[in-house]
């Protein structure tokens, strides 16, 4: 039976962070159980060993299981020798494969992840991995949150409010420090009920965009 996963990201300058969102308000409506954790930097790795930026504690997880990159071209998925094997959309990995939205990623048939690949101005942005269990976005310094939309692919976190913006606000990680910036001055976010234009993050802050609103938590940060 799987375990609850923990998440840890290393930056290039060796730095940790996790951080989760949790959702408190959306579209007006109050909500519980609702979270995804965000992860900043370049390569995750996956596996059952403690320093995985993607730890699942399963018994068919291999300790190191497999890695994903960002490269200037997208982000390349890679077995990395595990026991049970690493699956896109049902093939076997034995090369490194591009990452591709929708892919199905099985995971020593343990968990699957299905995958959006989010990118703006032909360069990958973001990766979203989402399993029956938990949610994690993988960007490198950015990430943009907006309204969800069809059409709106080159928003990272997309979020069902008809209140937010297509564009609604930028975070940006930069070594130990987290910025929000609003990207519509008419109708800003709000941190801790102030309408911001820029400002830098803090654990447990509430972050609110149009009718919705969730927690900042920053689970690791050494």
């Amino acid at each position: 039976m799987q375990e609850h996963t923990t998440v840890s990201t290393r930056s290039t300058e060796g730095k940790v962070l996790v951080v989760w969102i949790v959702f408190e308000r959306r579209a007006g409506q109050k909500v519980t159980g609702e979270s995804l954790y965000i992860l900043f930097g370049t390569q995750f790795l996956i596996g059952r060993e403690e320093g995985c930026e993607i730890r699942i504690m399963d018994e068919r997880i291999s300790r190191k299981h497999s890695l994903i990159k960002f490269t200037d071209d997208g982000a390349r998925l890679t077995d990395l020798g595990s026991t049970n094997g690493t699956y896109q959309n049902g093939a076997l990995i034995e090369d490194e494969v591009m990452l591709m939205s929708k892919d199905k990623i099985d995971l020593g048939h343990a968990v699957t992840y299905r995958v959006r690949v989010c990118s703006r101005v032909n360069k990958l942005s973001s990766i979203r991995l989402s399993s029956s269990g938990e949610i994690y976005l993988l960007a490198n310094t950015e990430m943009i949150i907006g309204r969800f939309g069809e059409e709106n692919h080159d928003t990272d976190l997309m979020i069902y409010d008809p209140s937010i913006q297509l564009q609604h606000c930028r975070i940006e990680h930069f070594y130990n420090d987290n910025f929000i910036i609003s990207l519509d001055p008419k109708n800003p976010a709000k941190v801790n009920g102030k309408p911001v234009k820029e400002l830098g993050l803090k654990d447990n802050d509430l972050i609110e965009l149009g009718d919705t609103s969730f927690r900042w938590k920053i689970i690791s940060l050494t």
